[in-house]
């Protein structure tokens, strides 16, 4: 057996890096299985009741969750982005102060941005595109604007 001092070292630091390396798990999510953290942006209602939400979780990934409302709906995963593109969208969330936005409008057809933690959830969700805060519709159809140009 070896016991030169520099032989330890070396055999520590391999274990060390080993052990490291296999707690790294790049984690996959699906609408069954939610990371603690996600943002939600949807809509729902009109004539034909239509709903359409996509969720944005931190690791990367995307969902589209949509269909008729009281009817079957599909979900399907779209591509994935660097996990710096949800980071990005936490950063316009917060700088128009979304956590202290405080807006719940229901009518024939509604807008919702959805926000969860570990802690905390905050939902806004308002009727009409034209009277809702500027800084929200605009976040809100920035984002889905890249969606769309995404699944294209």
């Amino acid at each position: 057996m070896v016991s030169s001092p520099l032989m330890m070292k070396k055999l520590f630091t391999a274990f060390i890096c080993i052990l490291g390396f296999s707690q790294c798990s790049n984690k996959v999510y699906s609408l069954d299985n939610l990371p603690n953290q996600f943002i939600e942006i949807g809509s729902y209602g009109g004539f034909a009741g239509t709903s359409k939400t996509y969720y944005f979780f931190p690791n990367g990934q995307r969902f589209l969750h949509s269909g008729v409302m009281g009817g079957d709906k599909e979900t399907r995963e779209i591509e994935k982005l660097k996990p710096k593109a949800f980071k990005s969208l936490l950063k316009g969330l917060n700088k128009m102060d979304f956590g202290g936005m405080s807006l719940s409008e229901t009518g024939n057809m509604n807008y919702f941005i959805r926000i969860k933690d570990k802690k905390e959830e905050n939902k806004v969700q308002w009727t009409n595109m034209d009277t809702a805060p500027e800084a929200l519709v605009s976040f809100y159809r920035e984002t889905l604007k890249n969606i769309n140009k995404a699944t294209n």
